[in-house]
């Protein structure tokens, strides 16, 4: 048997004061609770984000919000198929490396693997990806290996006419974007409700949440106190 060196030595010594059953044993530290949030635009999305996080920080809750795929993936077009794919994937790598550590208490995603699941929807309807393509990509992103780590998965919904009273409430333009006019909003919804109602039975996490007749207080409380008791249900569960 070799002898084994100073320096092995100490390092031996140093991952032993490292790798305690504590550090390391995920029961003892569970991960982070991750919440998704996705749907059609202006349906009070952002607005329900920004104040869970808020009320979750002064709670006493470290909380990441991170950055939504849309705002980091400028380099690739919107027209394409590989763009959704994209972004996708960016929030997926968090979420996976997010899982394996103890940094956060709560993760808040703006869009992650169930909204990319959707928009491959929008694609084939575009003829930009076959069936066999969709269900490929589709099959990809509902892997339990990352699925099983969101608690809780909101679809925010809203009628056009609302939507677009909303988009245009403080806008600097009238000027309608891509995604952001009755059409393009009215055939988001639809897909969103559509992925909600094949998906639930499987996906007990996924709650759609139709926005049309909420004001902003009654949205944020409805969605709070989904994410509260779904929480509160996996806490106690695991006691």
């Amino acid at each position: 048997m070799s002898k084994q060196n100073p320096l092995e030595k100490k390092a031996q010594k140093i991952l032993e004061y490292l790798k305690s059953h504590i550090r390391y044993d995920d029961g003892f530290l569970p991960r982070p609770f991750f919440l998704e949030f996705t749907g059609s635009p202006s349906a009070g999305k952002t607005t329900t984000i920004t104040e869970l996080d808020k009320f979750l920080r002064r709670q006493g809750f470290r909380v990441l919000r991170p950055q939504e795929g849309a705002e980091v993936i400028r380099h690739i077009s919107r027209s394409t198929p590989l763009y959704n794919l994209r972004t996708g994937l960016y929030a997926l790598s968090l979420l996976v490396d997010l899982s394996h550590g103890h940094q956060y208490d709560v993760v808040i995603f703006d869009r992650c693997i169930f909204d990319a699941y959707c928009w491959m929807l929008y694609w084939k309807e575009k003829n930009q990806l076959t069936d066999d393509e969709t269900k490929l990509i589709q099959t990809f992103f509902l892997s339990p290996f990352w699925t099983a780590a969101l608690d809780a998965v909101f679809f925010m919904v809203c009628s056009p006419k609302t939507a677009m009273e909303r988009e245009l409430r403080i806008a600097l333009s009238r000027k309608l974007g891509e995604t952001t006019n009755p059409q393009t909003i009215k055939s988001l919804a639809a897909r969103y409700r559509y992925a909600y109602k094949q998906l639930r039975p499987d996906n007990p996490n996924l709650h759609l949440i139709d926005t049309t007749r909420m004001d902003e207080t009654s949205m944020v409380e409805k969605v709070a106190g989904v994410v509260m008791d779904a929480l509160e249900k996996k806490a106690l569960g695991s006691c």
